[in-house]
């Protein structure tokens, strides 16, 4: 397993853009696949979020390292981030519970690196924890709405409770 605390932050900065990007891809691949028009708008919203959190951390990266390219894996330790992975079989309620964990991973994640760095740099690893965490909040919702009725992902919410 990756510890934090032994990884330089320029290679842990590289795994987070990494884990956004495959964030971003898997939530707009979400939202593309259901039908209930609440969740497809969430999933977007998700999926606009990773993305700009994938931003806001190359620019964190360039606050540091000046001009350098980040190291972006093609994969990360999914005992550090765990992604999603969507198969044929995949319930909603499977993959709501492969995000929450993500989520929550990533704000631990980003909770421990902005112990690593100093003042804006700190404040803005943070803010992405707090973000996670309102992530993690959100997919619970809908986890626990999944889990009550089994056509959610598929219809209106009014088709869903009549």
């Amino acid at each position: 397993m990756v510890n934090i605390a032994k990884q330089s932050v320029k290679k842990l900065l590289g795994y987070a853009i990494r884990a956004e990007t495959d964030a971003n891809r898997i939530y707009t691949r979400m939202a593309d696949r259901v039908k209930n028009p609440l969740l497809k708008e969430k999933f977007q919203i998700l999926a606009l979020e990773e993305k700009k959190h994938k931003d806001i951390l190359g620019r964190l990266f360039g606050s540091l390292y000046g001009k350098e390219k980040p190291e972006v894996p093609k994969t990360v330790d999914k005992r550090l981030l765990p992604a999603v992975v969507i198969k044929p079989s995949s319930s909603l309620v499977d993959i709501l519970g492969q995000a929450m964990k993500g989520e929550s991973s990533a704000r631990d994640f980003y909770a421990a690196l902005a112990k690593r760095v100093q003042d804006t740099n700190k404040k803005i690893l943070v803010y992405l924890s707090h973000v996670e965490n309102s992530h993690y909040l959100m997919l619970r919702s809908e986890y626990t709405l999944a889990l009550q009725f089994e056509d959610y992902a598929e219809k209106d919410i009014d088709k869903v409770i009549t």
